[in-house]
């Protein structure tokens, strides 16, 4: 077992550079956890009014991008429509909105992402919201459910604001960049930043707890702030936060704890003279289909692992499969430090490409195939040859670089189940 988790690990790391375009990641948009946009509502008291920003955040893949000489070009419409309760029409915006890019690999990507924002300057009530965003090129809609909101100057609800860890530039300035998930922070080896809003400007310091599935992730003093008036403002397609020269607030930046956040619910609790807390959530946007159920899971691990290892895992409670399959793999995790585990999400992702690329015509899964094992314990091929042999049939020779292999897959049947002929 360790032999073939060594090989995995090693693919894992040498996959980064050059694969045939064929081999290409799953598109995502075909399985049910890669959400097609991500949009939040936050509103923030000025003077007189208060401003709503409505942030939108679309994945490349599920944009339809079109070539031209400079490169490839998608154009998308969000149309918000604002009424209240009672459905009379208060005001609308439109914004046509651009995006570029120069390669054919970055419009399918899941991990690109077009990023704009619209505000809206609103008095005190209650309104409904409805957004419809368009793709321009296929008239696909992006229909999402409508919003009650409620805007109250008074009632201010101060808001966890999840940033990258490295700051943006606007014309020569740094600001944080928000991450812009929804208020979440994605489950990946990135490590982002909190900021806390505080009202009490005269603070210098504040004790915080975080608590990650009621467990203590860290507690600590914090020191690191500034005083602004937090705002939104859109630049090179990623929103920045700003200060907008109205209702200041105290801002604390809490770093190097989000990578020791689990999958799921946590919690920031500020002691002052009374307990403030913030809840937000630890998401895996890109988790791999086959993660989605543990037992599927824990049974794709027949390739690498001993089937009396897998009945030990089976034989949990359903509750604690998932947490045993994320505590085998933690034993191989190439960087134990933080929550996330690459080699396994790695593996998965694997497996979920078979099941879509190599799933025969009779039937038999992607991972059971010939071609899906030497897929899962290899990774992606070097180089692909298609031949055809004397009696006609198709060949398909798989060729790896580092470590040198050499696997030939002969489809017998002409069904797409191909056979491992010679290795």
């Amino acid at each position: 077992m360790k032999k073939i988790i060594l090989v995995l690990f090693f693919a894992l790391s040498v996959q980064v550079f050059s694969q045939p375009e064929r081999f290409r990641q799953p598109n995502f948009e075909q399985l049910p956890i890669q959400k097609p946009i991500f949009t939040q509502t936050i509103v923030l008291p000025n003077d007189s009014l208060s401003t709503m920003y409505y942030l939108y955040k679309v994945p490349y893949q599920n944009i339809v991008f079109l070539k031209n000489d400079k490169g490839y070009n998608a154009e998308i419409r969000v149309d918000i429509e604002i009424t209240d309760t009672n459905s009379n029409f208060i005001k609308r915006e439109i914004k046509d909105w651009k995006i570029q890019t120069v390669s054919f690999e970055q419009t399918n990507s899941a991990e690109l992402y077009a990023e704009g924002l619209i505000s809206l300057n609103l008095i005190d009530g209650k309104y409904d919201i409805q957004p419809i965003i368009t793709d321009q090129t296929s008239k696909r809609e992006f229909r999402i459910g409508k919003e009650r909101l409620d805007v109250n100057k008074s009632k201010r609800k101060t808001e966890l604001l999840i940033v990258d860890s490295k700051k943006g530039k606007c014309e020569e300035e740094e600001f944080f960049k928000l991450t812009n998930f929804e208020g979440n922070i994605p489950f990946r080896s990135d490590e982002y930043n909190l900021i806390i809003p505080l009202s009490d400007l005269s603070l210098k310091e504040i004790n915080v707890i975080v608590l990650s599935h009621n467990d203590t992730i860290a507690k600590r003093t914090l020191t690191d702030s500034f005083i602004s008036s937090i705002g939104f403002e859109e630049c090179s397609d990623k929103i920045l936060i700003t200060n907008n020269k109205n209702h200041q607030t105290n801002n604390f930046i809490l770093n190097g704890v989000s990578s020791k956040l689990k999958e799921g619910s946590f919690s920031v609790i500020v002691n002052e003279e009374k307990e403030m807390k913030f809840n937000s959530f630890v998401f895996w946007y890109n988790k791999p289909a086959s993660l989605r159920d543990p037992e599927l899971a824990i049974k794709a691990l027949k390739h690498i692992e001993e089937e009396s290892l897998i009945d030990s895992l089976l034989d949990l409670d359903e509750e604690n499969l998932y947490k045993g399959l994320v505590n085998y793999w933690k034993k191989m995790d190439p960087s134990s430090e933080t929550e996330f585990n690459e080699l396994m999400a790695e593996y998965y992702s694997r497996v979920d490409y078979t099941q879509i690329n190599f799933t025969s015509l009779t039937g038999v899964k992607g991972i059971d195939t010939d071609r899906g094992k030497i897929f899962i314990k290899f990774g992606k091929p070097d180089q692909v040859e298609r031949t055809s042999n004397e009696q006609g049939k198709i060949v398909e020779t798989w060729i790896y670089i580092k470590p040198q292999h050499k696997f030939v897959f002969v489809d017998k049947q002409g069904v797409g189940e191909f056979s491992l002929e010679s290795s």
